[in-house]
């Protein structure tokens, strides 16, 4: 099959573009043809934080090229849709994006004439609507989908166009992150744990804080930056100043907070620490089976994972069928809200820090569990079927 991928709103180094790696990997790997499209008309700070090979390809898409470059505009995009079995949108341009970028996008729309299928990765309509051209996509699409049928978002697709969401969730090959960053249990450090991600109080990082209150151990906290976010949070707990200097050496006692960071220098220093949080807050209508990727980027390395227990209750296993927190075996340490009680999940901390076969035995449940849950050869193959047969119906 030969896909394009469309990234309207450019490479932003987030969950999108970890997506679009995966998908284009999975595609390669399974004899399809994957080749992502994105604009440069508006910079991102991550733009850099995963590995882009030929298959991405990136100019203005406004009227006019950047100085040295001869590429711009979309005649050759829509060439290649054109010449593609499917499109697969996974964002659209932003409102602040350039007036002459947002116009090419919706030209874009009106001059494909292959399958279209919108993916909708995220989960707020407060973001959504801050997309353009996000009525003329959905109106475009052949096919649309979202973790969740019952959200704010499906209801709005069936408010403007009647359509249906096809549900999905994130496809991850989390063998290769294994055979690359998997160290022997005697490796990690046992008191280092660590968080992973952007500010955002939707990310959890408030749980670490107070668990750093009460437990003693190596805290860091990879992924931020200085902004407005990190002023507020600057304000809220007590930290270690933000620094650059990854692989310093950290001590006991106050949290660490470090800077953005280059993806896989990330995984290789996760896979380094004996636990990973990963502490996403989310409402039950957003969550159905979604899975970051962070969170099956700790499985991935060998840590043994901390996920947030109200986020287990919601989130259901599409193969058990059961919430995670109700299936037996996941390998998983589960922490409660910030304030909450914070005994159960120090216990199982200590007791994994003493014991190096049972740390092992324990990761080696979460890596089974996690990745039946989101292996590329149930997400993608169920995406590409869905595509299929939502086009050959219509």
């Amino acid at each position: 099959m030969n896909i394009v991928h469309i990234l309207g709103r450019g490479i932003e180094g987030c969950g999108v573009t970890k997506f679009s790696v995966e998908f284009r990997n999975w595609c390669k790997k399974n004899g399809h043809t994957h080749n992502t499209y994105a604009p440069t008309d508006k910079n991102w700070t991550r733009g850099n934080a995963h590995e882009i090979d030929d298959s991405v390809h990136q100019w203005r898409w406004g009227n006019k090229p950047k100085r040295g470059e001869s590429d711009f505009g979309i005649d050759k995009i829509v060439e290649a849709c054109n010449n593609a079995d499917a499109v697969y949108i996974s964002s659209l341009p932003s409102k602040s994006h350039p007036h002459d970028c947002i116009s090419s996008y919706i030209e874009l729309l009106e001059r494909v004439k292959k399958p279209i299928a919108m993916i909708q990765h995220d989960h707020n309509m407060n973001s959504i609507t801050r997309n353009a051209a996000l009525n003329e996509t959905i109106n475009r699409a052949d096919v649309i989908y979202a973790f969740n049928k019952n959200s704010k978002f499906s209801n709005y697709v069936k408010a403007l166009s009647e359509k249906d969401i096809v549900e999905y969730i994130n496809g991850m090959d989390m063998q290769s992150i294994r055979d690359k960053h998997w160290k022997p249990i005697e490796e990690q450090d046992i008191d280092h744990l660590k968080w992973v991600g952007r500010y955002a109080p939707w990310k959890g990082m408030d749980v670490v804080f107070d668990l750093a209150k009460q437990y003693k151990a190596k805290y860091t906290l990879e992924g931020l930056e200085r902004s407005i976010g990190y002023t507020v949070m600057r304000d809220k707990f007590e930290f270690n100043e933000l620094t650059n200097e990854f692989n310093m050496d950290f001590q006991k006692g106050l949290p660490y907070v470090l800077g953005p960071y280059v993806h896989s220098e990330m995984l290789d220093r996760l896979s380094k620490c004996a636990f990973g949080f990963q502490l996403t807050r989310l409402d039950a209508q957003f969550i159905k089976s979604f899975l970051e990727y962070t969170h099956l980027e700790v499985v991935a390395c060998g840590t043994i994972p901390i996920f947030r227990k109200s986020y287990g209750d919601a989130c259901m296993h599409p193969q058990t069928g059961n919430m995670l927190t109700a299936d037996k075996d996941t390998g998983t340490l589960w922490a409660p809200e910030p304030g909450g009680d914070m005994q159960e999940l120090m216990c199982s901390i200590s007791k994994l820090q003493r014991d190096s076969v049972l740390r092992d035995e324990t990761r080696e449940k979460a890596f089974a569990y996690y990745n039946s849950h989101s292996h590329g050869d149930y997400s993608f193959n169920h995406i590409l079927d869905s595509t299929r047969k939502e086009v050959t119906n219509q």
